[in-house]
């Protein structure tokens, strides 16, 4: 039988559209469900646009330094990550199941998290200030653990049908990208008014915390209690924290070519958040006052000329990737908009100072196009691998997955923002000094050809593995129902109950997708 034409053998008694009742997903609950990523999406933009600026230019760590901190405080997601994913999966102590809890739990606790992790500690020493922001981070990333985990595990337990699935990871998706933007854009200008002196630190830190941490906060806390669980679990079974097979989902093809096409695709946008901030300083002008005549309006060069056009072209390319994804596929929508991606960044890359300024937001306005596809995919994607996962193994490793996934989206962080600050660090960066609206250093050549070649190199470099390993991940909404259907078979009858025709296309499509 050949592998391309899977669904010619389905079974009369199980029509490919048919969504049992136990498996349907009100509208309400997609949205209350989609809404809780407005952490997940919102709370990622946020960190990688200010985190490291927030380290050298307002507590006065130095580049490499800060770049040290943030690497160090993720090793203990090497801890962590497959901790919640155990946890999560071993819970039976609630009425509300095994994610929900901890969902709740973590939610409340995220605008303590921030107060922490973004404390004025200006009058701490070198050493007291390192410490803080270790251990601060160590604190905020276990709070993000705590909820993140079991959240992301729902995008496959909230139901067993992949397009009931598909439909309620939309609305997440939907609220990633509104998170994405605010988040993304807010931070943006108001860290414009931070470091102009407009704004004192102080107020700014109470935005962060009781507005952008009650933001994230309120929606998981409230999917908690009302979104559901529809994914059955042995309740007698539990899993042991064993490293090896903790990350047993790795051995899954097709998982390993999503996680790169995940972790390649946001990695590359936290490295040009991270970099948007020195690149409009100090490439774009705005440490000389530079302004963006746009025609309308004339704003003041700062990050925001790269993260705005960036997110508000991604927002229109996203309803482009979707027509190519119901055209063709996810993953060709994944990829589809790639190489505008790197040519928007290597335009940015050669930009000099006596070219107009308004091209760097048109280069950035590239960039997102190109991103939209490889932002809204990847989630629609990891649901359809652990139906993959479970043809394999016989059994949904979702938590375990998830972790994992979280695991290598937040070690992938880390490194990319240190690798950052290393870099400047080593290209001899200058931190700013004086305090808040002090005029920003004049940095030297070094530190602007370093901040170039990382933008241009690190995003050539990730986007293409990325868009190479979409070209491997071979599985479909076609062979999804298959899947789906030897699954439940498996589970009625065991192995032994298949057809031969069933047995051939059930190991083929075990070997092209596992």
């Amino acid at each position: 039988m050949d592998s391309q034409d899977t669904t010619k053998t389905i079974a009369a008694d199980q029509p490919q559209d048919t969504c049992r009742p136990e498996d349907v997903i009100p509208k309400k609950e997609k949205v209350i469900y989609g809404a809780a990523d407005l952490f997940g999406g919102g709370q990622a933009a946020f960190i990688s646009v200010i985190l490291l600026a927030f380290f050298t230019d307002i507590i006065g760590i130095d580049a490499a330094v800060a770049g040290t901190v943030i690497m160090i405080s993720k090793i203990w997601d090497a801890i962590i990550d497959p901790s919640m994913g155990i946890i999560s999966d071993n819970t039976r102590w609630s009425k509300l199941g095994r994610r929900k809890p901890y969902m709740i739990i973590g939610g409340a606790l995220i605008p303590f998290g921030l107060a922490f992790l973004f404390a004025p500690i200006t009058d701490f020493g070198p050493t007291s200030q390192v410490v803080w922001m270790v251990f601060a981070y160590i604190v905020y990333t276990s709070i993000s653990s705590l909820s993140q985990v079991p959240y992301m595990a729902m995008s496959s337990d909230i139901s067993m049908d992949y397009k009931q699935r598909n439909s309620a990871n939309t609305y997440k998706l939907l609220f990633d990208v509104i998170a994405a933007g605010i988040f993304y854009l807010a931070p943006s200008l108001l860290w414009t008014e931070v470091t102009s002196g407009n704004m004192p630190y102080l107020h700014f830190y109470f935005v962060i915390v009781f507005g952008f941490g009650l933001i994230f906060a309120v929606p998981l806390v409230v999917a908690g209690f009302l979104i559901k669980e529809r994914a059955p679990f042995d309740l007698d079974k539990k899993e042991k924290l064993n490293i090896k097979d903790f990350f047993r989902c790795l051995t899954v093809k097709s998982y390993v070519w999503h996680l790169l096409m995940y972790v390649t695709a946001f990695l590359t946008l936290d490295m040009v958040s991270a970099l948007a901030i020195y690149y409009t300083n100090y490439i774009g002008g705005a440490a000389t006052g530079v302004v963006v005549d746009l025609g309308f309006t004339k704003i003041k060069m700062g990050s925001i000329m790269i993260i705005g056009p960036m997110m508000v072209s991604a927002a229109i390319g996203i309803l482009i990737s979707y027509v190519i994804k119901a055209k063709f596929s996810k993953q060709a929508a994944f990829r589809a908009g790639l190489p505008l991606y790197i040519l928007g960044a290597i335009l940015l890359a050669c930009y000099q100072p006596d070219w107009n300024p308004i091209f760097i937001p048109i280069f950035a306005m590239i960039m997102g196009f190109g991103f939209a596809g490889a932002q809204s995919m990847p989630w629609l994607v990891f649901a359809d691998t652990v139906d993959v996962a479970e043809l394999k193994f016989g059994y949904r490793p979702t938590a375990n997955m998830s972790g994992v996934m979280t695991f290598m989206r937040t070690l992938a962080t880390a490194f990319g923002t240190g690798m950052v600050g290393w870099v400047l660090g080593a290209a001899n960066y200058v931190e700013p000094s004086g305090g808040d609206g002090a005029p920003l250093p004049d940095q030297p050549d070094s530190v602007l050809t370093a901040i170039r070649v990382l933008l241009a190199v690190a995003v050539t470099v990730l986007l293409t593995i990325g868009f190479v390993s979409s070209l491997l991940y071979r599985v479909t909404d076609k062979r999804l129902a298959r899947i789906r259907y030897f699954n439940d078979k498996r589970k009625e009858v065991g192995e032994e109950g298949f057809t031969p025709e069933e047995k051939e296309e059930y190991d083929k499509l075990r070997k092209m997708l596992c």
